[in-house]
């Protein structure tokens, strides 16, 4: 909690690649290592920091609040503490719209859920995409390196075939 504050959203948004593919806690993980109540005792500072931000006359309140932090872990336990904190960062740089008078929890809860989950998919299809890319150009690199150093050898690059044995010297003569 002390480490991942709410001023680390800002490191989150400028290593999108560490918040994504890093090894910080998911909001299962923080439930399952401490207490039920981990995660949401971790969301709220950064829920209040959100509400902070935005300088709306009407805030959430403290019930509020913690009706969305657990919103948010019951429905992406899966989500890692960095995700969040580039999610609250890219919606306080408006990404995903912004409020009109108060903060709505289902602007948020929608934002997250389309948005947010969108961007996060299309960055996991990417990474997924360049790794499969990188083994192919890693495969065809040692391919090319294996046919030079058959030729520089003056082999065939694939083995020869092996031709069966001679039929004729197993046959039985029929009667």
């Amino acid at each position: 909690m002390k480490v991942m504050n709410p001023t680390v959203q800002q490191y989150c948004a400028e290593h999108e690649d560490k918040a994504f593919f890093g090894t910080a806690p998911s909001l299962l993980t923080l439930r399952r290592a401490y207490h039920d109540e981990a995660a949401t005792m971790w969301m709220l500072p950064q829920l209040y920091d959100l509400c902070e931000y935005c300088g709306v006359r009407e805030k959430l309140d403290e019930s509020q609040m913690t009706q969305l932090a657990r919103v948010i872990i019951t429905e992406f336990p899966y989500l890692k503490v960095s995700e969040i904190m580039l999610f609250l960062h890219r919606f306080k740089a408006g990404r995903y719209g912004r409020f009109y008078g108060a903060i709505d929890p289902m602007v948020i809860m929608t934002a997250l859920r389309f948005d947010f989950m969108d961007e996060r998919a299309a960055a996991i299809y990417d990474r997924e995409h360049a790794e499969e890319r990188a083994a192919w150009e890693a495969h065809c690199r040692e391919v090319a390196r294996e046919r030079a150093e058959a030729r520089a050898a003056g082999r065939p690059m694939y083995p020869r075939m092996v031709t069966p044995p001679d039929k004729s010297k197993h046959d039985t003569p029929s009667t």
